[in-house]
């Protein structure tokens, strides 16, 4: 009997040394000595909550701490996409872009901006880069085939010889 309530109590001691071990850290940490990975993390949760304008300035900070995270550089973008900033979400994801060249999905936001602002040409240069570099991203080839139809619209009027090398 004893044995079996020693172990008990072990177990509780246990989990209290892990928990405190997992949060202890947050708890003498001023803002300027978070990493870059909370602040990322607290971009993202104030994001799902649509609460973007924090979750840009949680996304800056990571930004501050670590400029060489293409996610974070993407995720800025996003929250500035949202927030009607386009220029500035198309410089996030460009930037996101030259981290990372082949990151599908930044091409893709980019593409997305592109839309927002009418360019449809560009957009569709974006989501075939994505379509190239993920052939199984399939928002991207959607987005792509409805700007190409866009674009192929307006040229049709055109005296071009070849409409699809326009696209």
């Amino acid at each position: 009997m004893m044995n079996s309530k020693w172990v008990q109590n072990s177990l509780v001691l246990l989990a209290l040394a892990l928990i405190l071990t997992c949060v202890s850290p947050a708890f003498g940490q001023t803002n300027e000595s978070k990493s870059s990975m909370y602040w990322f993390m607290q971009g993202l949760s104030l994001y799902n909550q649509e609460k973007f304008s924090e979750s840009l300035d949680a996304y800056e900070k990571a930004l501050q701490l670590d400029p060489k995270d293409s996610e974070a550089w993407n995720n800025k973008g996003i929250d500035l996409g949202l927030l009607g900033k386009y220029d500035e979400a198309l410089d996030a994801f460009k930037n996101a872009i030259v981290l990372n060249e082949s990151y599908a999905q930044a091409w893709y936001n980019m593409g997305v901006i592109y839309d927002f602002k009418g360019d449809y040409y560009t957009a569709v240069q974006a989501y075939k880069r994505a379509a190239q570099i993920d052939p199984d991203y399939q928002k991207a080839f959607v987005k792509r085939n409805v700007d190409t139809d866009i674009v192929m619209g307006r040229s049709l009027s055109c005296a071009c010889q070849d409409q699809l090398a326009l696209v």
